[in-house]
């Protein structure tokens, strides 16, 4: 098969049409690294187009072959200065020379030969070509558009997500004024094309009305943009004979593109474009009057007050603890058994009147890294009335929150909270009680009775005289074990 591949073109279309047919179907990003795009002279006369790539497997090049042979361009495989004739139906694992390409004869202006089954060609390079800058350079060609414009199929034109505005700049105030009032979901950069005075505005519109799109599109001034990849955009109503999504990494550097059908130019941008929000764009008048700080008297300094009261909410938090109905104690002794030890240790109860109060805490270990992780009693035990915490050590029923919402530490400050205690919300119109947190005591410790043991007392063993021993060998079989008679006569 050998290591390179070697199309040759006979015009500029034919190359155009295979390298848009090909970006179509595959990723000329993972063929431009291996790429080599050369005019030559034929030995004959004329000149053509050789494309040298990488043929790294036969289904490469086999896709190679299918494409090329559309614009009827002939393959060869090789490498160096010598390529011959891939296979087809006559030579399904293709030809071979029958001498060694040292004793083939070659002109001193020829630099690449072709070898086919009944002649050879050999070419003179002329110039190389980049493959990048001829696509940047190819020009776009219209494309009809739907009789019902832009808004009868966004999807045909590109811009269905998005869509971009290149607007001149003595029109960019009166286009952003407008899409202000429409209310139009855009953002804008100023850029600056060459042949201008003043920077045009390039404005983008996600998610885009079809009709105001047509509106835009028909105004003077005012380019409507498709973007076809990161990198590029072109003008709607145009297309470009190459795919170019399939080229973004193979762009120099990370400028970005626009191609614009109606003038024939390719505006390069320095960098991606930082669009700035609509309303930062949109120019308005500000009223600015002066100011002076009112001067209050003694008296019109009293304190607000306000009470902080229980209000629904449908925020969800994780329970801290559980109050735990008289009625419920024996089945809470029987879920003891379920809890991790970790958890068990940190838990601490109180009894109220309405129940027993049971509260997680952090394991030790978790406690002493500073940080809340492992599963507390709160979310394993099904139990009486789910309670979370809004602030250290401040409880309210699960659904539950304090109005108005201000910050933890003042909460705690407010309610005269130290150290571990606990404050607990039980209900709406109910009073807060405050649980000191010396008469909280250790679940494990709560729910688990105290072991009395017994004292070990010495059984009087009196070893009797048996007598001497005695020694009998007697004859074993096969399996020793089965059968053995003892003194007894039991086996």
């Amino acid at each position: 098969m050998g290591r390179e591949a070697l199309l040759v073109f006979e015009s500029l279309d034919r190359l155009v049409g295979f390298l848009g047919a090909y970006s179509r179907e595959a990723n000329l990003d993972d063929l431009v690294p291996t790429l080599t795009l050369e005019r030559a002279r034929r030995t004959g006369g004329g000149q053509t187009f050789l494309l040298r790539c990488q043929a790294v497997d036969g289904y490469a090049l086999d896709r190679l072959m299918r494409l090329a042979k559309v614009t009827q361009s002939p393959v060869y495989a090789g490498s160096g200065a010598f390529f011959i004739q891939t296979r087809d139906r006559r030579a399904p694992f293709g030809y071979d020379l029958e001498v060694s390409s040292s004793e083939i004869d070659r002109a001193d202006d020829v630099d690449v030969l072709v070898v086919e089954f009944e002649f050879s060609m050999g070419f003179s390079i002329i110039e190389g070509i980049d493959p990048v800058e001829l696509i940047l350079q190819l020009a776009l060609r219209p494309v009809p558009l739907p009789r019902g414009g832009v808004a009868e199929d966004p999807e045909l034109a590109g811009v269905r997500e998005m869509a971009l505005l290149l607007v001149a700049p003595g029109i960019s105030e009166r286009v952003l004024s407008y899409l202000w009032r429409v209310e139009a979901d855009m953002a804008g950069v100023r850029v600056q094309i060459e042949e201008d005075a003043r920077s045009s505005l390039l404005v983008r519109l996600r998610q885009p009305d079809g009709h105001l799109l047509d509106i835009l599109r028909a105004i003077p001034g005012v380019e409507l943009l498709a973007p076809v990849s990161p990198r590029a955009a072109v003008e709607v109503g145009y297309e470009h004979p190459i795919h170019l999504a399939s080229v973004g990494r193979s762009l120099p550097g990370d400028d970005m593109y626009i191609l614009r059908g109606g003038v024939g130019r390719v505006e390069r941008m320095d960098g991606a474009p930082r669009f700035v929000q609509g309303r930062h764009l949109v120019a308005s008048e500000v009223q600015v009057r002066d100011w002076a700080p009112r001067k209050l008297a003694v008296e019109e300094l009293a304190p607000l007050r306000v009470e902080l009261e229980l209000r629904a909410t449908a925020h969800a938090r994780e329970p801290r603890a559980s109050l735990v109905a008289w009625r419920d104690i024996e089945l809470l002794r029987r879920l003891v058994y379920v809890v991790p030890p970790s958890a068990l240790a940190a838990a601490r109860v109180v009894a109220l009147e309405e129940g027993l109060l049971v509260v997680s805490g952090a394991p030790r270990a978790a406690a002493e890294r500073g940080s809340d992780q492992g599963f507390g009693v709160g979310s394993i035990i099904p139990l009486g009335d789910r309670l979370v915490e809004i602030a250290p050590g401040v409880l309210v029923p699960d659904g539950y929150e304090l109005w108005p919402r201000v910050r933890a530490s003042l909460i705690r400050e407010l309610l005269g909270l130290d150290g571990d205690d606990r404050v607990l919300f039980r209900a709406p119109g109910l009073d807060p009680i405050r649980v000191p947190a010396d008469e909280m005591i250790a679940l494990d410790a709560a729910v688990v009775g105290s072991l009395q043991p017994v004292d070990l007392e010495a059984a009087d063993v009196t070893v009797t005289d048996a007598g001497p021993g005695t020694i009998e060998n007697q004859s074993l079989g096969r399996f020793a074990l089965w059968g053995f008679k003892s003194q007894e006569g039991g086996s």
